[in-house]
């Protein structure tokens, strides 16, 4: 199995996962409500880095929503990929699909995205940020937000860039993760506590 598949695989698993971010603003609780959705894997995955491969299928058939079930049924070849130039930038986006909820769930450090506020250029558009250390280079995944719920929009390995620079840094409250309808509280701020939606203690 290549990593191609594998990411598919990871991510194809967490649709009935949910994660829910809690940090203050303004004396008010703000809550992140993370969902995984097929169409989303499309662009984490890297694929639109590979336009110098022939899948063999109409792009029709194997982008947006269509990717994951392409990949598991095994109708697109995932290791036609790794023929692209472009295959070390994709793989690093892979390999943090496939540790996306590592990432999650470590000591991770959440951030307004203001790319204006950036030292450099970047086309990423995005509400907010997470950037966790556990991993070897460190690795970055932006969250925007569609209706009421938010959705991962990218996610790769850090570089020279830092996206750190200059952004408003949030304190995280607490983190809780649902399963199947089934909540675990992952983190709770030591001296966090709430009522009536108003922050008492951070």
């Amino acid at each position: 199995m290549g990593l191609f598949l594998e990411a598919a695989k990871c991510w194809n698993s967490l649709q009935n996962t949910s994660y829910c971010i809690t940090f203050g603003k303004n004396k008010k609780l703000k809550n992140i409500n993370l969902i995984f959705r097929d169409v989303d894997f499309d662009h984490l995955s890297g694929i639109h880095y590979a336009d110098d491969v022939d899948f063999k299928l109409h792009r029709n058939e194997y982008r947006g929503d269509k990717l994951i079930p392409a990949l598991l049924s095994q109708k697109l070849d995932d290791g036609l990929i790794e023929k692209s130039s472009n295959w070390g930038k994709i793989s690093d986006r892979l390999s943090a699909v496939t540790n996306i909820c590592d990432v999650l769930e470590s000591n991770f450090t959440l951030y307004y995205f203001s790319p204006n506020r950036l030292t450099f250029h970047s086309t990423i558009t995005a509400v907010y940020f997470l950037y966790s250390e556990q991993f070897s280079n460190g690795i970055f995944l932006f969250l925007d937000k569609e209706e009421n719920c938010f959705y991962c929009k990218s996610v790769f390995s850090k570089d020279v860039r830092d996206y750190c620079i200059n952004q408003t840094r949030l304190k995280v409250l607490k983190k809780t993760k649902m399963v199947c309808g089934e909540e675990k509280t992952l983190f709770v701020h030591p001296n966090f506590k709430e009522t009536e939606n108003v922050i008492l203690t951070v």
